[in-house]
């Protein structure tokens, strides 16, 4: 990875200020010159530059690499929602794909920080997604890399499973019991606890049962 060239950093300020002219607002964006390999290499980790290890990855990068080679398609950027948001530029790209690629990551980036579709995602995505990859090789050390990879499978065959919208549904709230008269408190409850009659069952059915829930942004 490198940093822009000169006409190419001088495009980007010139661009960037256009933008922000006519209204967007966004992160700070960091360019990046990659090769086509390396935007391979990221694209098949969905994005990010640092991901677990997987096989799917490398069956990602494979398809990719061909298909490029092929002719078949070809990444011009990549650009990820982040605080500050990252974005690849493949260095074979000519001069003028560069600059419009350019306009069109600030026009990515407005997006991710505006539209209420982003608003509940994490915005050190980059930083989660390595901590996600030192976890993962971690219990690999521990447990095996097999075993920690079966587990995975399992996991990643559910995921077009997850219910996309869950993060902004409204969640509901379990009611809280209703408060025992001083009679059923002194009376009903107590006997039916030494005794073992129906009255603690019906205390005890009435308990709300209270269940976390995991949501994937």
């Amino acid at each position: 990875m490198a940093n822009l060239t000169l006409e190419l950093e001088r495009e980007r300020v010139r661009i960037e200020k256009a933008a922000r002219e006519v209204g967007l607002d966004f992160f700070d964006t960091i360019f990046e010159l990659v090769t086509y390999d390396q935007l391979n290499q990221i694209a098949s980790y969905g994005g990010f530059p640092v991901r677990y290890p997987h096989w799917r990855f490398g069956m990602e990068y494979e398809s990719l690499s061909k298909s490029y080679e092929y002719g078949l398609s070809k990444i011009y950027e990549l650009v990820i929602n982040n605080d500050p948001c990252y974005a690849y530029l493949m260095e074979g790209n000519e001069f003028l794909d560069q600059k419009l690629v350019m306009a069109h990551v600030f026009g990515h980036c407005d997006f991710f920080k505006n539209n209420y579709w982003f608003s509940p995602t994490n915005r050190k995505m980059m930083d989660k997604m390595a901590n996600h990859a030192t976890r993962v090789r971690r219990y690999m050390d521990r447990f095996g890399v097999e075993q920690v990879e079966n587990f995975i499978d399992l996991c990643l065959s559910l995921e077009n499973l997850i219910d996309r919208y869950s993060p902004y549904s409204p969640k509901k709230t379990p009611e809280p019991p209703k408060d025992l008269s001083p009679e059923d408190e002194g009376d009903g409850v107590e006997r039916g606890q030494e005794r073992g009659g129906p009255s603690s069952r019906r205390a005890l059915a009435g308990t709300p049962k209270i269940h976390g829930k995991v949501h994937q942004s």
